[in-house]
């Protein structure tokens, strides 16, 4: 059986645990493809390649997710983030990214993919298409709690408008900018717990099933 689950939305709406959360409950793949983006970003800046972006770096980048010794927390800094917001613009990157996620989608069993064009480019014939968005006063004060784990001097204002910025990129790229598939569910969590929107996701998903 082949099922797509597409999850789109924005940064701190939740998407990426309903995401798992979703792939686990019907035993189906998961792929952030963000991440995707934040791998090839480490690769380039940690090896000691300084041509320009080709296919092969790009493949030799993803290597690293199936590697057991790598350890996935390298890619979540902020450093990290900007490279992968500057390189998603770059066409290289995203036609070969796209072609993997594509594969990725197709395996047998069922998959959800989540990020920000799965609906629009990636799997524009997904079974389920999703996007989760939220005021983004309730997507700061999410971010905000995430990383004051890791660092105490945090401004929620300064958070406030990195998360702006961030949409305002994401939303305005010339290259699979964010934006909601027109047959997508929307998914407001700005108001609901995450199990309630969970609950949400597996009746969509499972009254697609039953078709």
């Amino acid at each position: 059986m082949k099922f797509i689950v597409a999850i789109d939305g924005t940064a701190a709406s939740g998407k990426g645990t309903l995401a798992k959360k979703t792939a686990n409950h019907f035993g189906f793949k998961y792929l952030d493809t963000g991440i995707l983006y934040r791998v090839v970003a480490y690769y380039l800046k940690s090896s000691e390649i300084h041509s320009e972006i080709s296919k092969q770096n790009i493949q030799d980048s993803l290597k690293l997710l199936f590697n057991k010794d790598f350890q996935l927390s390298l890619l979540r800094n902020k450093e990290i983030s900007l490279k992968a917001s500057i390189i998603s613009k770059n066409k290289i990157v995203r036609d070969n990214l796209l072609t993997y996620q594509r594969e990725f989608a197709m395996q047998e069993g069922g998959t959800v993919l989540d990020g920000r064009d799965i609906g629009t480019v990636v799997c524009p014939n997904a079974d389920v298409k999703i996007f989760v968005d939220a005021d983004i006063e309730i997507r700061a004060k999410r971010r905000y709690n995430q990383y004051l784990k890791h660092n105490s001097n945090l401004n929620l204002r300064d958070i406030i408008d990195e998360l702006t910025k961030r949409d305002n990129f994401d939303r305005n790229r010339q290259l699979s900018p964010l934006a909601s598939a027109k047959d997508a569910y929307l998914l407001d969590t700005s108001n609901i717990t995450p199990a309630e929107g969970f609950k949400k996701i597996i009746q969509l998903i499972s009254k697609k099933l039953k078709k």
